[in-house]
């Protein structure tokens, strides 16, 4: 039963994508989908490469200090390479975890895949939590959206307060999956928060990450047409990355074009100009996640070419 209803669940969101990107052909046409392809340019696409590379980097760092603080130790360069492998998986398969799982799961080796899993969580679960803070304040300071911004707001704190009393009503139960599953979030909670440094970094790193992103969607949105102005594409930028958080479709595909539609109609833009830009931003993302196609080449030839082990005698394998 619970697996019919995983894949029910899963229909439901994909019809929902295919929903919202056929309400957006119906209200602009075809025209603003392909004029977000046909403009871009070698220059959008290496200045894309560029930021997007930055935040991976960033993001990797904010991955092994995480995994440093729950005792799970991962190499820098381990950390680039599975994260620009992870981005790609998410952005060409659907749902946009499946790359997330990969990496905890492969990253961390044998016999510690389930740490490796909740590690990746943590690292995840921290990135959206801060960038949706970054995107509610950012949106609330610069006074645009206040709906957005206040929802967002809200949404952060009901999460927030959620978990805690979760985890309060569980702690009460002794014994049992649930209690030592709300006993390891605790644990791990302590262990993150020890040293102030740590977080700040992580938090740091955060920031950094959702800024750059936003950075590929204000070009993606000057390269289509819309005017440079930062203060203005800015939060319409941080409202489509809030969109894209949702975990459905492929590399945010309708939630992506939905939100931009709505919020460039609400900044004056018109929604062709939000799907223009929405599109033309997903395919810049794309391109700067192809560099991990190395990684995950590399991934399934390796242990082609691991050589068998001999036991020493005559260079016979057992």
């Amino acid at each position: 039963m619970a697996g019919a209803g995983r894949s029910i669940a899963r229909w439901v969101l994909r019809g929902a994508v295919v929903a919202v990107v056929g309400v957006l052909l119906l209200r602009v046409g075809t025209a603003p989908f392909v004029a977000g392809l046909q403009r871009l340019t070698a220059v959008a696409v290496l200045a894309a490469l560029v930021l997007t590379a930055a935040a991976t980097v960033l993001s990797a760092w904010r991955w092994t200090l995480v995994s440093r603080a729950l005792g799970v130790p991962l190499p820098l360069r381990t950390a680039v390479a599975a994260y620009y492998r992870s981005q790609l998986l998410n952005s060409v398969l659907p749902g946009g975890v499946t790359g997330d799982l990969e990496r905890g799961l492969r990253a961390t080796g044998p016999g510690r895949r389930l740490r490796g899993l909740r590690v990746v969580g943590w690292d995840r679960g921290a990135a959206q939590v801060v960038q949706l803070a970054v995107i509610a304040g950012f949106l609330l300071l610069v006074g645009t959206s206040f709906p957005v911004a206040g929802g967002l707001a809200a949404g952060v704190g009901a999460a927030l307060l959620g978990g805690w009393l979760i985890g309060r009503r569980v702690s009460l139960r002794p014994g049992g999956r649930p209690a030592r599953a709300a006993a390891a979030v605790r644990g791990d909670l302590r262990r993150l928060t020890r040293r102030p440094a740590t977080l700040l970094a992580i938090i740091g790193a955060s920031v950094l990450v959702t800024l750059l992103h936003a950075s590929v969607f204000v070009l993606a949105a000057v390269v289509t047409g819309a005017p440079f102005d930062p203060l203005l594409l800015l939060p319409l930028s941080l409202a489509v990355q809030a969109a894209m958080a949702v975990p459905v479709g492929f590399g945010g595909l309708g939630p992506r074009e939905g939100m931009a539609a709505v919020a460039f109609t609400a900044a004056g833009l018109g929604a062709g100009s939000g799907v223009s830009a929405a599109v033309a931003y997903g395919a810049l993302a794309l391109i700067a996640v192809l560099p991990g196609l190395l990684p995950l080449v590399l991934a399934r030839v390796a242990p082609r070419r691991a050589p068998a082990p001999r036991d020493g005698r005559r260079g016979v394998t057992p």
